[in-house]
């Protein structure tokens, strides 16, 4: 009873918690769910994550571009990713005022399981994708500074050191390219300088990075003045490396390289900024009292004598206070407003202390410093913003689209079948602070529509949420409507997502709430589901898991209870992934996949896959299937509850798909790919009133394509593919090009051609569709979009006795801003 007692209490404040949600009344779902940005070291991070398991399968161009097509496929096939695949296109703005130069992220759907995710960079970037291990979100790092001093990283003469010391400190610090030969979670062995067709003054090393949990090795070569010398040395050693690239070495990475491969003689003889003693030997009491004094003179603010206090305790040698000092001094700089020479003093602090918690402390200062600066630079005449970093970021983007439709055939000549104005808002505020991490999040639309015997206006809501992390203590919260796919929830909910972190390994997560089964439903009570979950790993540097317990609810009927988890291995070669569900009430494997992605040394990729699911998932709620009553109260009225249960299984269907595909880059301008499916559905059984629905034969899906990049002019891109599908009902041949091409850095022009052969078995007729398209889009002050998307099908059927000609067209025309 007390269980009971507690449960409804949490309920009621779950449903007025979400009075917010019935009140709001205007962006439908959508595949990505957030775009983040960390800029505090180079290369910098973008993270996309997705509101449905995504599965990577090619991306183009390779390693640079000012725009990045990423190809996709859906895991899921239920309710909530059909929902979320029926948008035409989605755009999501990622926090602006950053070092990264990207302008947005498009998913664009091809069908209710394939898209292509579009980054768009304001100019050309190098980066490097890692998906992630858990198929729910991209890692991209980006360099965000090219800017190379054009002077190699090699040991100078004592005496050159000095005077280009004397003249120029600054000019000291370099970033220069190098060449990642090979990437591993594993320890990598350095070869010798021979074995390598390279110039034996390159410096060999090895250097580890952490992504997602797990600490990477990567085994680099360097170091190059240009991208242009690092590329001619690349083809060099692609016999022996074949996935090898181009990437950029910061300062801290080049000292710690030359640190590896020379010992500490050699740091003392980079060209990288250091610190010269030329002080005697003191006590170390005495300088501890400098600090101590140098302190209460920042407390003062009295930054002038604290300054001359830590360029003075630098200048004593082999003291253990150098380290700190160095970090005050930066600081002491930046409050005095000599930006310039706190850069000098934190690159100082970097180059000569490049790994701890104390580093990125030191990087974040210096990313914050340089966005300060990059913003300031306006033209004369225009006020000048703040270097002082707002304490809340507010960003996002509104739009409006004009959308109409019309077709044509024998029989009802032209109707017009959609002609509606679409209103959406996307926003975003977030405050990153030393204790808490605080987001909120609304995306919603509003359509008007301007047929008289149209479906008439609707609103939807896709997300509407508030997000606090407190860093310290490792507690999480997410209250409102939001989305999830792991933890047994099996999509968008309103309700109360909670996380406490135990340790490194282990996080605990609690969740409640009420399932929303459409954006466009207000707040709906009568089902509800709890659960709790945990996310373990990573162990062995490559295995992480997930294991859950949920239950739901439905006008109090037992909807839905199971169990069940994730189990992951990632590694640069092989990840795998395996996902159960597995409802306990109705003793019944709601969802078995499997899918594994293996990279050959040749950069081949070869991912296989096998789904087995109820489809729908098993529910109670099930049996409301073909009833003419409206929930489950209703129903309890003509059926037991056993009866309800079997009429929930009568409803629900097996469903089994197995992929095999391959992904290959032939060049550095052509990939192709290609894979085959084999899925078969089976007959749902009739009762209640409600007749059988026939499942399918074992059908085939054949998918081939072709990408080039960088063919006709410098930044275009075009998708040549191929698709046999032999189905229970039809076999469909399908050719499609796909092409992009930009003009001045502003346009974007996006002609796209589909042509369908139909051999239609159910009713002996064959048939020919063509779908031509284009899309125009152009960027106006980097913030604003204009674009226009015009297109059309025709069709021409011949049946037995008669011929049907069919044609549709469609127009879009409207524009996002951005804020």
């Amino acid at each position: 009873m007390i269980m009971n007692h507690i449960k409804a209490n949490g309920l009621r404040l779950l449903a007025f918690a979400g009075l917010l949600l019935a009140s709001v009344s205007i962006f439908a779902a959508g595949v990505i769910d957030t775009v983040s940005i960390d800029d505090s070291r180079n290369p910098a991070t973008i993270r996309v994550e997705f509101n449905v398991p995504m599965q990577y399968v090619t991306h183009a161009p390779e390693r640079r571009g000012d725009e990045l097509l990423i190809e996709l496929r859906a895991l899921s096939n239920g309710l909530f990713s059909l929902e979320t695949f029926s948008n035409e296109l989605q755009t999501v703005v990622a926090e602006r005022d950053t070092l990264v130069p990207l302008i947005e992220a498009r998913y664009d759907p091809l069908d209710t399981e394939r898209g292509t995710l579009t980054l768009r960079f304001s100019r050309e970037v190098s980066y490097k994708l890692y998906p992630g291990s858990d198929r729910r979100h991209l890692r991209l790092e980006v360099v965000t500074n090219e800017n190379i001093v054009n002077k190699p990283a090699v040991l100078q003469p004592e005496s050159s050191r000095r005077s280009q010391s004397k003249s120029s400190p600054e000019a000291n610090y370099t970033e220069h390219y190098v060449i990642n030969l090979e990437s591993s979670l594993r320890d990598i062995a350095v070869p010798s300088a021979g074995a390598l067709p390279l110039n034996r003054n390159l410096t060999l090393y090895t250097t580890k990075f952490p992504i997602d949990g797990r600490v990477w090795s990567r085994l680099r070569a360097g170091f190059f003045e240009t991208r242009a010398q690092a590329r001619a040395a690349l083809k060099k050693v692609k016999s022996r490396y074949p996935g090898a690239w181009v990437d950029y070495a910061s300062a801290s990475e080049i000292t710690a390289a030359l640190k590896q491969a020379g010992g500490e003689a050699v740091v003392r003889k980079l060209r990288v900024p250091g610190i010269t003693p030329t002080l005697p030997k003191t006590p170390d009491e005495k300088i501890a009292e400098l600090m101590e004094q140098a302190r209460q003179s920042m407390a003062k603010n009295d930054i002038n004598h604290a300054i001359q206090l830590y360029t003075k305790i630098l200048r004593y040698p082999d003291n253990p206070y150098r380290q700190d000092a160095l970090e005050f001094l930066g600081v002491a700089r930046e409050r005095k407003g000599q930006l310039a020479h706190a850069v000098r003093e934190y690159k100082r602090y970097l180059a000569l202390y490049p790994d701890g918690e104390d580093a990125d402390r030191i990087a974040q200062r210096l990313a914050g410093i340089t966005t300060a600066k990059q913003a300031s630079r306006e033209p004369t005449g225009r006020k000048r913003r703040s270097s002082r970093k707002p304490e809340w970021d507010i960003y996002g983007g509104v739009s409006q689209f004009y959308r109409r439709d019309e077709s044509t055939t024998d029989a009802a000549g032209d109707v017009v079948t959609q002609s509606s104005l679409s209103t959406d808002l996307d926003i975003t505020a977030r405050k990153r602070g030393e204790r808490y991490d605080i987001q909120s999040r609304f995306t919603g639309s509003y359509l008007y529509d301007f047929l008289s015997d149209g479906p008439g206006d609707s609103s939807s809501i896709s997300s509407l949420y508030a997000d606090i992390n407190h860093k310290s203590s490792g507690l999480s919260a997410r209250l409102g409507r939001q989305s999830r796919n792991t933890g047994g929830v099996l999509g968008r909910f309103d309700g109360l997502l909670a996380g406490y972190q135990l340790n490194d390994r282990i996080l605990v997560n609690v969740v409640a709430g009420f399932p929303v089964l459409s954006t466009r439903d207000q707040l709906k009570t009568e089902r509800y589901l709890y659960g709790i979950s945990a996310d373990l790993g990573t162990f062995a540097n490559a295995w992480d898991f997930n294991v859950f317990l949920i239950e739901q609810q439905n006008d109090g009927v037992l909807d839905r209870r199971a169990v069940g988890g994730e189990a992951r291995y990632f590694d640069p070669r092989l990840s795998l992934l395996s996902f159960v569900d597995y409802d306990i009430s109705y003793s019944s494997l709601n969802t078995l996949i499997l899918l594994g992605t293996w990279t050959l040394p040749d950069r081949t990729t070869i991912n296989a896959s096998i789904d087995y699911r109820n489809s729908p998932i098993l529910t109670t709620s099930n049996a409301l299937q073909g009833q003419t009553v409206p929930d489950m109260n209703a129903l309890q009225d003509i059926f037991t509850d056993d009866e309800i249960r079997d009429l929930a299984e009568d409803r629900t269907a097996d469903s089994t798909s197995i992929t095999l595909g391959a992904a290959h880059p032939l060049t550095d301008k052509y990939q192709i790919s290609g894979d085959i499916t084999l899925s078969k559905l089976s007959d749902t059984r009739a009762s209640g009133g409600v007749d059988e629905i026939p499942g399918t034969d074992y059908e085939f899906f054949y998918n081939l394509q072709f990408i080039g990049s960088n063919l006709l002019m410098p930044g275009d891109v075009s998708v040549a593919g191929l698709r046999y599908s032999d189905t229970t009902s039809s076999h469909i041949a399908s050719l499609s090009l796909n092409s992009r091409f930009p003009f001045r850095k502003v346009w974007r022009v996006n002609p796209r051609m589909r042509v369908d052969y139909r051999d239609n078995t159910s009713n002996n007729s064959t048939q020919w569709i063509a779908a031509p398209s284009m899309r125009i889009d152009y960027r106006w002050r980097k913030r604003y979009r204009f674009e226009t998307e015009f297109g059309g099908e025709w069709s021409t059927q011949d049946l037995p006795n008669d011929t049907q000609d069919t044609s549709s067209f469609f127009f879009n025309l409207g524009y996002r801003a951005d804020f």
